[in-house]
């Protein structure tokens, strides 16, 4: 082939990527869409289901993680208590944050809105190791239900937890402030000890916000307060450090360490 042809072949791959353009644009405009339009009740099936069709979270699969992630070691290790303990563990999916830490000689209480993913801890917890599983959110603290029994459970009744851990970013999936303060008070008052959470991070900017997805928020009356949606996790929020800090405030608790990394 001659050089000229070469030319027009590369031009030919070039120009297709007008279509990674439009899928981003069209990922843009359903993530202003949705975060605007879809109720609570939609945001939350969608969340619960896009979770449950990941293996990554579901436990028995081969692609389940079932290990810590460095960070969550760091944290764990300087903040929680040694074993043994009762911890507390919210947003748990198929049990990856417990069965590490129930490994470690805790005994685990984890709780998960899938009743799927739950289920799936129940049924692929290792051998040797304390963790009961429950169906729930953090909006139904304190009374959630046996994901091996169905039986209503009042973690009142069990607490306090020497330690928490509101699992693998699920804090983000909190639609409102107000919820998420909510959250971290139910945790706490369930807690004697640390709680570690982690979340999707907003960074701060250095110029006014531009682009056609704000261009189309624009339009709508939307104004982005760290709401987004992807088809992979739902529905998520981005927290910047002051506003993270005055949820925990509000929510009576007091930041010990945090990092924005």
């Amino acid at each position: 082939m001659s050089t000229r042809g070469h030319r027009l072949l590369a031009r030919i791959i070039r120009l297709s990527t007008v279509v990674d353009r439009a899928a981003r644009r069209f990922d843009q405009v359903r993530s202003v869409l949705v975060t605007r339009w879809a109720s609570p009740s939609v945001l939350e099936a969608y969340n619960d289901l896009a979770y449950e069709r990941t293996p990554v979270y579901r436990a028995g699969t081969p692609e389940f993680r079932h290990t810590l992630f460095n960070w969550e070691v760091e944290a764990i290790a300087g903040a929680f208590p040694d074993p043994p303990g009762r911890l507390l563990i919210g947003g748990a999916g198929g049990g990856r944050e417990a069965f590490a830490l129930g490994a470690r000689g805790y005994e685990v209480v984890a709780f998960e809105p899938s009743a799927d993913l739950a289920r799936s801890m129940v049924q692929h917890a290792p051998a040797g190791i304390r963790v009961e599983a429950l169906i729930g959110r953090y909006e139904d603290l304190p009374s959630l239900t046996s994901a091996a029994t169905g039986a209503s459970v009042d973690l009142r009744l069990q607490g306090p937890f020497a330690a928490a851990l509101l699992g693998w970013a699920s804090f983000s999936h909190l639609r409102t402030s107000t919820a998420r303060i909510a959250a971290l008070q139910r945790v706490g008052e369930l807690t004697s000890g640390p709680i570690v959470l982690s979340f999707y991070t907003r960074r701060p900017r250095h110029a006014p916000a531009s682009g056609f997805c704000h261009r189309v928020a624009e339009a709508l009356g939307v104004r982005f307060t760290g709401d987004l949606f992807t088809p992979y996790v739902g529905f998520y929020h981005l927290s910047d450090p002051d506003e993270l800090a005055d949820e925990v405030r509000a929510a009576g608790l007091e930041i010990v360490q945090g990092s924005f990394d």
